[in-house]
């Protein structure tokens, strides 16, 4: 009996997702789909790529299907298990198992069952609910395990300028821990807390790092930590990233929903404010962890829907001055979007991000009124005066279009230019720009513009034409 004849004996209404996750392996299924390897880019961390959709794939933990993820070649954003891998080509290489009006799991379960030769309709072809692998992940994080304390007067963020009076806001206040850390000298390795606390002859040497933590939805436990000191950045083992986010202490009413890259952000943001003389409790903020899913969209969706807001409430984005950044916000609108403007991501050259515009008449007025703005915004970058570097330059930043089968593409170079503008489109001709802004720092981020303003003196508006602040 093959491991997938088990599958189905086990599971004969249903396999779960998380089973089928950890017996499907994504090189043996992007292989069966036409992706080819590329053995001289790679042994350890083996790089498919297909031909057809000219999509590249790095593959880590390529002998354990359970663990395995990968990440598109240039494209950080296009990874994780072999779910999101299904799910980001369900227009493109899945084309033929996207069915509209259904669930989008749905989708994702037909192409894994076909893999498997597994008959649909001797199942319930109803997916296991999405909280299913919420549950799968949280099970993976335990708090107990990490020794957690309250924030130490002398920590890493007051070396980064934030002030404990920001620290004792009542965004903040409870929502940054120190996390001791147990180096045993012995080895020169951090050992687990539960190990430490065991052995407590060893002459440990603790660190005090400061901690914030993750959350999946309003009254979940918690599902991750993200670590900071001076020289460490990273995300406490087993904790959820892809579904979860830092979450400050809401007010009574929500008058702003500031999302940023890092929660060292959140508090320069605010503090920043404190600076002008902006006082208000009047804000919430979320952090992404240096990232943006799908996931985290939906969970920082859920947390608004269940605060008080203001009847002029808005959502900031505010995450990094820098291409990235910028496609964070791109992202961001395309899932608020989904409703009014549904716009689906397909695979593009190096350099470029794509996506598919909508068919269908009721998309019509939008779809040329875009493609007119995208027009008009490659005109005048191409009537810019300048010498043949300059026009070199311009060209890297034009907003190209196609054809997908019976869809529009539009090739977005990845620079801050290019997707600054295309944010801004989608914003005003969808009617969000009341509810989204999109909010950069001078600097970098917003805790280099706090670090400029601090150790320089150098002033910052403090506002731009976005209405920061």
């Amino acid at each position: 009996m093959t491991r997938f004849d088990e599958l189905k004996a086990r599971y004969p209404n249903a396999i779960p997702i998380p089973e089928l996750r950890a017996n499907v392996s994504i090189v043996e299924l992007s292989r069966h789909w036409g992706y080819e390897p590329q053995p001289q880019k790679g042994q350890s961390r083996p790089v498919l790529a297909h031909p057809g959709f000219s999509d590249t794939i790095i593959i880590k933990n390529p002998q354990d299907a359970a663990r395995q993820v990968y990440q598109r070649a240039g494209d950080f954003t296009d990874s994780g298990t072999i779910i999101d891998f299904i799910r980001n080509r369900l227009s493109t290489v899945f084309a033929a198992f996207d069915r509209g009006g259904q669930h989008e799991l749905s989708c994702i379960t037909a192409v894994l069952y076909d893999y498997l030769r597994i008959d649909s309709k001797q199942t319930n072809d109803t997916p296991p609910p999405s909280e299913s692998l919420d549950r799968a992940k949280k099970r993976l994080f335990a708090v107990e395990e990490f020794d957690l304390r309250p924030l130490v007067p002398d920590n890493f963020l007051t070396r980064r300028h934030i002030t404990l009076q920001t620290l004792k806001r009542p965004e903040f206040a409870d929502r940054v821990f120190s996390q001791v850390a147990y180096l045993n000298p012995a080895t020169n390795r951090v050992d687990p807390f539960p190990l430490a606390r065991a052995h407590p002859e060893r002459a440990y040497v603790p660190i005090a790092n400061v901690a914030f933590p993750y959350y999946n939805g309003p009254g979940s436990a918690m599902s991750g930590l993200e670590i900071r000191n001076d020289q460490v950045k990273l995300h406490a083992s087993g904790s959820d990233r892809y579904g979860s986010v830092f979450v400050s202490t809401p007010p009574a009413q929500v008058r702003q929903a500031v999302v940023v890259e890092s929660a060292l952000d959140a508090l320069s943001y605010q503090q920043l404010r404190s600076l002008r003389g902006d006082e208000h409790y009047d804000s919430v903020y979320f952090s992404t962890g240096g990232q943006l899913t799908g996931e985290q969209v939906q969970t920082i969706t859920r947390y608004l829907h269940s605060f008080a807001k203001r009847a002029d409430w808005q959502i900031k984005l505010a995450f990094d001055n820098d291409a990235t950044g910028h496609r964070f916000d791109l992202q961001f609108i395309q899932q608020v979007l989904i409703g009014a403007f549904p716009l689906s991501s397909t695979p593009s050259s190096a350099g470029q991000v794509s996506y598919l515009l909508p068919g269908g008449s009721s998309f019509l007025p939008l779809r040329e009124a875009l493609l007119a703005r995208i027009h008009g915004y490659n005109a005048r970058l191409q009537a810019s005066p300048g010498d043949s570097t300059t026009q070199v330059g311009i060209g890297g930043q034009l907003i190209t279009t196609g054809q997908v089968g019976h869809q529009v593409a539009i090739n977005i170079p990845l620079t801050s230019l290019a997707l600054s503008a295309i944010n801004q489109d989608l914003l005003a001709l969808t009617g969000f720009t009341q509810r989204i802004v999109i909010d950069k720092a001078e600097g970098k981020d917003f805790n280099d513009d706090l670090t400029r303003l601090v150790d320089y003196g150098q002033p910052t508006t403090l506002t731009n034409k976005s209405g920061r602040f």
